[in-house]
């Protein structure tokens, strides 16, 4: 009974393990120092917004915003549409949206009210596509929320990985040994 229990544990952790892997590949592919919970809730709620098709002849990249524009220049850096091409770009989104929200609330909104969120769907859409920003960059995949999923957890389940497949190597070799006391 020890011992299935013991590989139990190591096997969950092993993949807990090789899931923070994953995590610290694709930041560092990215480039991106880390994406804290609320911004992944954030990045979420983004992907799930109605972001227009690009138009086939185009996106301009900036629109007609500034070139002295942070997020311009976040988008103008954008090497590609892969996960690890957009990262910064959608790190930058949700630095937009949580200021947008900010915004709403000092207007006299109530935060996460059913009023802000139509606002916010409606107002952060039209923001972000006038950068030239569409679907294409916004939408995430299963396989993506999962990456920055592990993006954001990196550390955490490193170090429970790693403890808990020490632990459960521990408990599934202590059948194996006979104690001096036996």
């Amino acid at each position: 009974m020890n011992k299935k229990l013991g590989i139990i544990i190591t096997v969950i952790c092993a993949i807990i393990t090789a899931t923070s892997i994953i995590g610290i590949v694709v930041a560092n592919q990215g480039r991106v120092e880390s994406i804290d919970p609320d911004q992944l809730q954030e990045l979420y709620t983004i992907s799930d917004m109605a972001f227009p098709e690009a138009p086939a002849e185009g996106a301009v990249v900036g629109g007609d915003h500034p070139k002295s524009d942070s997020f311009v220049q976040l988008v103008k850096k954008m090497t590609d549409t892969t996960l690890t091409g957009r990262l910064r770009v959608l790190e930058g989104l949700s630095k937009k949206y949580e200021s947008m929200e900010a915004d709403l609330v000092k207007e006299g909104m109530k935060l996460d009210s059913p009023e802000m969120l139509e606002r916010m769907k409606v107002d952060f859409v039209e923001d972000v596509t006038s950068y030239g920003i569409y679907r294409d960059v916004t939408n995430l995949t299963v396989w993506e929320k999962f990456c920055l999923f592990a993006v954001t957890w990196r550390s955490v389940m490193l170090i429970f990985g790693f403890l808990g497949m020490g632990l459960g190597l521990a408990i599934a070799s202590s059948g194996a040994a006979k104690s001096d006391l036996d």
